[in-house]
């Protein structure tokens, strides 16, 4: 039953990454406070570890150059059901909310527990 639920919501999922519903990480700050699916390269990561809770992962440019960070809970992975460490290197759409850090408009756009992340398959 747990596999047939997590297939379901796989093709669910695949179901929202169409391509003209996409945006580039370059104009993500024209969609501050939407609902969006993101695409770009996963270029660096930064996991959590030692006790600390928060995952980032930068897409198109590395930290400190960032133009575009996922940013995620522990707690919120099992929900995505994907090892982070897998996705470096990788062209992935992300599916949440733009936001930035403290809602600071001079931030690095971000989304925070996205709704999905899928990489993306060559078509």
């Amino acid at each position: 039953m747990k596999t047939f639920l997590i297939l379901i919501a796989l093709s669910l999922s695949a179901t929202c990454f169409a391509q003209k519903d996409t945006i580039t990480t370059a104009n993500a700050k024209d969609f501050m406070g939407k609902e969006v699916v993101v695409l770009g390269k996963v270029v660096s990561l930064k996991l959590a570890t030692n006790g600390k809770s928060t995952n980032f992962i930068n897409l198109d440019k590395p930290y400190p150059e960032s133009v575009f960070t996922i940013v995620i809970f522990n707690n919120y992975l099992e929900n995505l059901n994907l090892k982070l460490a897998d996705l470096k290197g990788k062209m992935i759409y992300v599916k949440g909310t733009i936001t930035t850090y403290k809602n600071d408009p001079k931030q690095i756009p971000e989304i925070l527990n996205p709704v999905s992340i899928a990489i993306k398959t060559d078509e």
